[in-house]
């Protein structure tokens, strides 16, 4: 479940934090990235995308995903 919802933003919230992102590449620009929480491979459509400032990121790590291992991993193979 996700919540995209407007919140107030309180001067106690605003602190230096490290944050963990984890989505599919589609797009990189010289300044930024552009991720997508949700990929649909048949109509290439994407959902929640993000883009994140080049210099805000400390870290990044390609995880492939083999195409073989997505299907075995899928618990509702066959179902449409």
């Amino acid at each position: 479940m996700a919540d995209a919802s407007w919140e107030e933003l309180k001067k106690e919230d605003v602190k230096q934090s490290t944050c963990f992102t984890l989505g599919f590449l589609i797009a990189e620009t010289r300044k930024h990235i552009v991720i997508a929480s949700t990929y649909d491979s048949d109509s290439e459509h994407t959902n929640a995308r993000l883009q994140i400032p080049k210099g805000m990121i400390i870290n990044r790590r390609k995880i492939n995903l083999d195409e073989e291992d997505v299907t075995k991993a899928w618990p509702f193979n066959g179902v449409r």
